[in-house]
């Protein structure tokens, strides 16, 4: 049975160190670095109709499936789900280049800790979604930088 705020559709954060792992896990998959899960499934059930779908071999799928074991919590592993299917696509933006290293699956601590954080579900807009993001990052990213170091700057 789903958590109550899985079937309503909130997503839970997660433990960043939890995200971090199973984020470089789905890197490193699609880099094919790891050797293929013979667990992988045929079909997937889909939450939103629920029923099962066909689930194509590709190594994206691979990555996400892969990723998605690391989190034994079924909110969890569903939240992990929504935030690389919703979430990383935001990194994307220009403005977020400097933070994150794709090929290597590593990122700046605060885009990090915003993106296994951000509080959304399943019903937030996308503009909604960037607006949040935007925000979570910019107040992590603020409470990363040394007090000191911020008054030389001025």
């Amino acid at each position: 049975m789903a958590s109550p705020g899985l079937a309503k559709g909130d997503f839970v954060p997660l433990p960043v160190t939890q995200f971090q792992k199973a984020y470089v896990t789905v890197v490193r998959s699609v880099a094919g670095l790891l050797p293929p899960d013979p667990t992988f499934p045929s079909t997937i059930f889909d939450a939103v109709s629920g029923k099962p779908q066909p689930y194509p071999d590709t190594a994206m799928h691979r990555a996400w499936y892969a990723g998605g074991k690391l989190f034994t919590d079924e909110a969890e592993r569903m939240s992990f789900y929504w935030r690389i299917n919703s979430v990383m696509k935001l990194t994307d933006q220009p403005k977020y280049r400097k933070y994150i290293d794709h090929e290597t699956g590593t990122m700046h601590i605060a885009l990090l800790v915003a993106v296994a954080t951000v509080r959304f579900s399943r019903r937030t807009k996308a503009k909604a979604l960037r607006a949040t993001f935007d925000a979570e990052f910019r107040r992590r990213l603020a409470a990363t930088v040394d007090p000191g170091e911020a008054e030389t700057r001025q």
